[in-house]
Parts: C-alpha cells; structure tokens; sequence
C-alpha cells in the first residue's frame, strides 16, 4: 500500500475541530496586536497577510468539516 502524505489524507472531525479553534485563535491574537502593537510597517504587512491566509485556510477547515 503507497503511504501518502499528511496533507493528502482525510482528516478526522475531532482534528478539523481542533485545527478550526486554533486557527481562530491565531487570528484573534494577530487582530489584537494589529490593533494595540506597536510594531514596524513591515511586521504589521507580514501579520496582515498571515491572516488573510489564515482566514482562507478557516473557511477551507469548515468547508471541509461540513461535507
């Protein structure tokens, strides 16, 4: 049998779940120094991005946790 690679196997729903409540997480923390750090134009470019995949990344965990 092929072995396949993590990302390529079917996730269990307790581990979506898992991952979907510390990819909020995540995101919160970074909203919340977004908005009260005090940090370099270029770190605050970086976070922002981050969580913009962030974001992508938690609509595809619950997309995936539905069907």
């Amino acid at each position: 049998m092929p072995h396949r690679k993590l990302d390529e196997m079917e996730k269990s729903e307790k581990n979506l779940k898992q991952q979907i409540r510390h990819t909020k997480d995540r995101i919160q923390d970074t909203e919340y120094a977004l908005e009260h750090g005090d940090m370099s134009e270029g770190r605050r470019e970086e976070l922002e991005v981050k969580n913009v995949h962030r974001k992508k990344d938690l609509k595809d965990k619950t997309r995936e946790l539905e069907s």
